[in-house]
């Protein structure tokens, strides 16, 4: 079985831990740049506001005192995710961090008749300890289990476990066909006029229709829905998300630079192509490193570095270069770390692209078509196998088995 933990309103929530006055109220957090909703509290949801509305269209909301809108506070988000994180690794054999609110847990070998129990305890773990209430959704694949997690929050349980197909039917009735993951509104309107209105209606279609109308990716999509688990992260057709994240846990703690240095390298070659992949740029980068909390006789310390560019961007070879370069600004010699990670955030489509003050429309709409060109012919000459690799991603040094990157949700990525 598949697990995938989310976390509800996370952004909001985060702000709702450390200031708890905000409960009960209608509660929204703006962009970087305070010019958009990125998220929302159930109450501001109640009001109608959108995910990604301007932020100017609720001025009259704010002003009144009606809803109450915070910028961004990416470093309290990156250091609950982190602290989420951990506890997640402790009720699963292998975990996958798939964003800052999200991950994958690989359940292989656990009962089903235990898994509800072991939600609950994660969910009571994450609130007493963080004070950040999650869903959780467990079935046979990754989208099932996404279907899950949703169906949980509409209906206000906090654990679901797909294990009876009676009741996977009767809840795929209930969700628009808009909502099952990797179907964007493009596929969705497509699909309307085909008659297929719910994720019911798509999961009885005969699969040959499927592969004829929507290709490989639309038939991976059935075949999770019948419980097939057949995707790799990078197979889904991504929607925008406010953040994109890449981590891992070392098999041991680790003082190496040039170690480390290529796994940042590594994970910022990944996000980077998610964020391609979702038709985004990012306008904030960071990187943190995280020593072993479990060591007693050691304090934990987990710096991070932070950089805005000076214009949204998605191409791998900058994202990559950042990285390394964040990476030096917190790297401590003789410290040795346990995990390691990159986060983009102020994800922005890249039609949104607005010109800088030196810089005019044009003269950036080439240099960005330009780099777009060469990323997709890179992702495409990649394919399936990814067999390109950036130089500086190789490391003289070797810490285990496929140096504790690999996951049961596919081989470790390269470009």
């Amino acid at each position: 079985m598949t697990g995938l933990v989310d976390c509800n309103n996370f952004f909001v929530s985060c702000e709702r831990s450390v200031n708890p006055k905000l409960e009960g109220l209608a509660v929204v957090v703006l962009s970087n740049n305070d010019g958009c909703v990125v998220a929302r509290s159930n109450e501001s949801k109640a009001l109608g506001i959108r995910m990604g509305q301007p932020a100017f269209e609720i001025r009259d909301l704010i002003q009144k005192g009606n809803v109450i809108a915070l910028s961004g506070n990416h470093l309290l988000y990156r250091s609950i995710s982190i602290r989420l994180h951990d506890i997640f690794r402790e009720f699963a054999p292998s975990t996958i961090d798939y964003s800052v609110d999200e991950a994958f847990l690989d359940m292989d070998g656990i009962p089903d008749n235990a898994l509800q129990a072991i939600g609950e305890e994660i969910c009571r773990r994450c609130l007493e300890e963080e004070r950040i209430p999650v869903t959780i959704g467990f079935a046979e694949s990754k989208t099932l289990a996404k279907v899950a997690t949703e169906y949980g929050k509409k209906a206000g349980k906090r654990v679901i476990v797909f294990n009876n197909k009676r009741e996977i039917e009767k809840v795929l009735t209930t969700l628009s066909i808009g909502e099952l993951w990797g179907i964007g509104r493009r596929l969705a309107k497509r699909l309307y006029g085909k008659g297929v209105y719910t994720i019911y209606d798509f999961a009885i279609k005969d699969r040959a229709w499927v592969k004829g109308e929507l290709g490989v990716v639309g038939e991976r999509s059935w075949c999770e829905l019948h419980g097939i688990s057949c995707i790799d992260l990078e197979h889904v057709n991504h929607t925008l998300q406010d953040s994109i994240s890449e981590s891992r846990t070392f098999p041991i703690d680790v003082d190496d630079y040039d170690y480390l240095r290529s796994r940042i390298a590594i994970y910022s070659n990944h996000v980077s192509r998610r964020l391609r992949l979702m038709g985004g740029e990012c306008g904030e980068m960071s990187v943190w490193l995280a020593t072993n909390r479990f060591h007693k006789e050691k304090e934990y310390v987990s710096p991070s570095a932070t950089t805005r560019f000076s214009i949204p961007v998605s191409d791998a070879a900058v994202i990559v270069s950042t990285g390394i370069s964040l990476l030096d600004h917190i790297f401590e010699p003789g410290c040795f770390y346990k995990r390691a990670g990159v986060v983009l955030n102020d994800i922005s489509s890249v039609s949104s692209m607005a010109p800088t003050l030196f810089e005019d429309m044009e003269t950036q709409r080439e240099i960005k078509l330009r780099s777009r060109r060469l990323m997709s012919a890179v992702d495409n000459c990649n394919g399936k196998n990814h067999v390109l690799r950036l130089a500086v991603e190789m490391t003289k040094g070797h810490i285990g088995h496929n140096d504790g990157y690999s996951s049961s949700f596919g081989p470790a990525k390269q470009l």
